[in-house]
C-alpha cells in the first residue's frame, strides 16, 4: 500500500520461477497429423535434407499407416512457465470529512481497482499460471486465460 495525502495505491503481485509447462495445446497445432487447422510454425516445416528447423517433417496419419511421430510428447514442448503477474491494482480518493459533514455524511471513498491487470513472461501459451497435480507433469491444454475485471466503487458512511 502506498499512501500519499488523500490518495492510497494499492498493488498484489503474483510470480512464479521456475514451474515448467508441458505446452500441449502448442503440441496439438503442431503435430500436422490431419488437415485440421495448423499452427503457422508448420510452414518451417523440415522438407529435405539440408533444411535446418525446429518443426520436424509432416506426417499424415492415413499415408504413414497411422505410424505419426509428431504428436508424440518431447522436451520440445517443455516450456518455462516463470511470469510476473500483477493481480490486483485499486486507487482509492478519501474526500476531506470536514466538507462531507453538510451534507450529512462522515466519510466518503471513490475507488477504481483492476483484477489481472498484466502479466510478464516469456511462455508461448495462452497462461502460465498452471499447477501440476500428483506425479502427473503441469500441462496447458489451452483453458480460457483469466479474465481481467475493473470496478469502480463509492463507499459512503452516515
Amino acid at each position: 500500500d502506498f499512501n500519499y495525502d488523500k490518495w492510497t495505491l494499492k498493488a498484489n503481485f503474483n510470480f512464479r520461477i521456475g514451474n515448467k509447462i508441458v505446452n500441449m495445446a502448442r503440441m496439438k497445432a503442431e503435430d500436422m497429423r490431419t488437415n485440421k487447422n495448423q499452427s503457422a510454425a508448420v510452414n518451417w516445416r523440415w522438407r529435405k535434407n539440408g533444411d535446418i528447423t525446429e518443426i520436424p517433417r509432416a506426417m499424415n496419419a492415413t499415408a504413414a499407416n497411422s505410424a505419426t511421430y509428431n504428436s508424440l510428447a518431447n522436451d520440445r514442448y517443455v516450456e518455462k512457465g516463470d511470469f510476473v503477474r500483477l493481480q490486483y491494482l485499486q486507487l482509492t480518493y478519501r474526500f476531506d470529512p470536514g466538507k462531507l459533514k453538510r451534507f450529512g455524511i462522515n466519510r466518503l471513498n471513490l475507488a477504481a481497482s483492476a483484477n489481472n491487470l498484466w502479466f510478464w513472461t516469456r511462455y508461448k501459451g495462452v497462461d502460465p499460471e498452471h499447477s501440476q497435480s500428483g506425479y502427473s507433469p503441469c500441462i496447458d491444454n489451452s483453458e480460457t486465460p483469466r479474465s481481467r475485471s475493473f470496478t469502480v466503487s463509492l463507499n459512503i458512511g452516515f
